[in-house]
């Protein structure tokens, strides 16, 4: 209704003169909207930049459907997407924020110790170096890695890096040691750039990347450390 005198002057030509009326009451007698059900979505992983450059992989369960939501996006329609963290995002649905979860995140949360010293054992027969850039990389422990691959995006924290004013590739931060990012040599401060020649210069494509591992045979992976252009080769057996 602050907007009403532009209107009821006519401000903008006879022609746009006229009266709004207080939409108020009727929104009241509005039948409320569904409770969102947070057991049907299951967050998947997260990319996280400014206010439009994050992004998540969220999963309805009942539907068995996959989609990338950037922030402010409605939520399969359930509400917009509102916060993204690194284990968690937050939707609007009415006026009540409901946080969705990636599957692991509740049990580090419980228990943040067991599962660090765990994860060596699983991380050390993940990948072994072979030489400067080259590494071998166990099949089966790949696909178990990527079977939950909300875990693998709370490996290490991806950022979009920009050059010229456009998303160049993603800068890789907080890496932990065993995880997934951490036992095929990346580093903190490295920005991937393409995997097998595919660029990855958005949240969605850095997201595919990583899903689309699976069942490849050999990984080439061009990135920037140091300042310099660096080629990492995977052999996956």
């Amino acid at each position: 209704m602050t907007f009403a005198p532009i209107l009821s002057k006519g401000l903008f030509g006879k022609a746009t003169q006229g009266s709004l009326t207080p939409l108020a009451a009727k929104s009241s007698e509005k039948t409320q909207a569904p409770a969102f059900n947070q057991a049907d979505y299951i967050l998947l992983g997260t990319v996280q930049g400014a206010f439009r450059e994050s992004f998540a992989l969220i999963q309805k369960v009942s539907s068995k459907e996959e989609r990338v939501f950037r922030m402010g996006d409605s939520v399969f329609n359930a509400g917009p997407l509102v916060t993204v963290k690194k284990e968690y995002v937050e939707v609007l649905s009415g006026t009540v924020k409901t946080r969705i979860m990636t599957p692991t995140a509740s049990a580090t949360a419980t228990a943040a110790t067991p599962p660090a010293a765990g994860s060596p054992p699983a991380g050390n027969t993940l990948a072994s170096q072979t030489g400067a850039g080259s590494y071998v990389i166990d099949q089966r422990a790949l696909n178990a890695s990527l079977d939950n691959i909300g875990q693998a995006m709370t490996d290490a924290r991806l950022l979009p890096s920009m050059k010229d004013g456009k998303v160049e590739g993603f800068r890789v931060s907080e890496v932990k040691p065993q995880g997934v990012f951490g036992t095929i040599g990346i580093k903190n401060g490295d920005v991937l750039l393409r995997m097998n020649d595919f660029p990855i210069d958005s949240p969605e494509k850095a997201i595919q990347s990583l899903a689309s591992l699976k069942g490849q045979s050999r990984i080439r992976l061009d990135l920037i450390r140091d300042g310099q252009p660096t080629t990492f080769n995977y052999d996956i057996r």
